[in-house]
């Protein structure tokens, strides 16, 4: 049981603070711990050494005492000082919106990859806040964020075999960067949609019937850590490939940003962002909010987005709909689980970009493979004919940097 503690700073709506610590429950709960109770402070200044007053404090002791609840969850972040001097006054285990984040990344990260960005991670946390007693990180096996132990005289030993950890993923990391830039390189003439959006927004579930693929989907937060890349449709020429991210969520804690750039590079990468944004969430206005910041953050923000107004059919109130559809006309108002809505999807981001094909005629000898093999997969080919002797004759629309690269066999008319 964990009772939830918010911070009411001058100039925070109510109303969003207590939102953000709705939030904060959900996270709990895919960690399986159940919120029992809330508190909610105003504070026009933190106390450095308990975040919030002592009256509070006392407050929360007895709700613990009546809730029997063991852990205290603060959404603000805490100093190492400061999580020590409230778990002595309240006898819980006290975490902040972090830790908690940072244990759900390390409960669904499968991949080699994921694994070894969620312990950079959370290596990075712990850093700055090894204060009192501490147990050696590399005994620790799984479980939860807060580590207790050895003694004082251990911490500057565990800072310096943390930071020399760090340093061994790091260039662990590296090597699996190198792959995935491979990777990339590989699919460097196709077109590319990443799908980004707040987390539980149902992405997951949008990648898999967009591609016919099975991908699974869970109604969890963060569910999916791993980027996974499906072809639109495999017979489309050029060829259309489509990635699913990390989700995103308010006051995502920085190192997670940094140690999943690799995977957030696939968003960087992409020609077209699918931004899904849950309508059936009260604050979605929020989340989108959030999302756009996140993106403008990772260096994304210039990139072309249709934005997926998706769970429309959770929506009870008739009139959203239209209201979506009237002040969003470019966009898309769908449910992911209806068939047409996702072909009409799928039909809008094909039109997104052929909009932008240039045509061109071509003339390719036949012995110039790799220019055959770019033209059949990377061009929408309206015509051809093989009439001129030694030559195929092309009659072709493609996004201009395939065109770019085909400039040597543009028949001049």
């Amino acid at each position: 049981m964990a009772i939830v503690v918010g911070i009411q700073k001058q100039g925070d709506e109510l109303e969003q603070v207590s939102a953000d610590l709705d939030e904060l429950a959900r996270l709990l709960n895919t960690l399986g711990v159940l919120c029992c109770s809330r508190l909610v402070q105003k504070r026009q200044k933190l106390s450095p050494g308990y975040l919030i007053g002592l009256g509070k404090i006392q407050e929360l002791c007895a709700l613990a005492r009546e809730n029997g609840a063991t852990w205290v969850v603060v959404d603000h972040p805490l100093s190492g000082a400061q999580i020590k001097n409230l778990e002595k006054l309240t006898a819980c285990q006290v975490l902040d919106r972090s830790a908690i984040i940072l244990d759900i990344f390390a409960k669904h990260a499968k991949s080699k990859e994921a694994k070894t960005q969620v312990e950079i991670a959370r290596l990075e946390y712990l850093l700055p806040r090894m204060v009192g007693a501490w147990t050696h990180f590399e005994k620790q096996s799984g479980g939860h964020i807060a580590m207790r132990g050895a003694g004082e005289k251990q911490i500057e030993i565990d800072r310096r075999r943390a930071r020399e950890r760090i340093g061994r993923l790091q260039k662990k990391l590296d090597t699996i960067r190198k792959e995935r830039d491979t990777q990339r390189k590989q699919r460097r003439n196709a077109l590319k949609v990443s799908i980004v959006g707040y987390t539980n927004s149902g992405k997951t579930t949008l990648m898999n019937a967009l591609t016919h693929s099975g991908v699974k989907g869970e109604d969890k937060l963060f569910a999916t850590l791993d980027a996974a890349v499906r072809a639109i449709d495999p017979g489309t020429r050029p060829g259309i490939l489509l990635s699913d991210t990390v989700g995103f969520i308010r006051n995502l804690p920085p190192m997670l940003v940094a140690s999943f750039k690799s995977t957030l590079e696939e968003v960087l990468s992409a020609d077209l962002l699918i931004h899904v944004v849950d309508v059936s969430a009260e604050n979605y206005a929020v989340q989108m909010q959030t999302t756009e910041m996140v993106l403008k953050e990772i260096g994304a923000g210039e990139i072309p987005i249709v934005l997926v107004f998706n769970k429309i059919d959770c929506i009870q109130d008739p009139l959203m709909e239209k209201l979506l559809r009237k002040k969003f006309r470019n966009h898309c108002v769908i449910s992911a689980f209806s068939l047409d809505d996702v072909k009409n999807l799928r039909t809008h981001i094909f039109n997104f970009f052929t909009e932008q094909f240039a045509e061109a005629h071509l003339l390719i000898p036949y012995d110039n493979y790799p220019a055959w093999s770019l033209v059949h997969r990377s061009c929408m080919i309206v015509h051809a004919s093989y009439e001129t002797e030694g030559f195929g004759n092309f009659h072709v629309k493609a996004a201009p940097p395939v065109l770019a690269k085909l400039q040597d066999f543009i028949a001049i008319n």
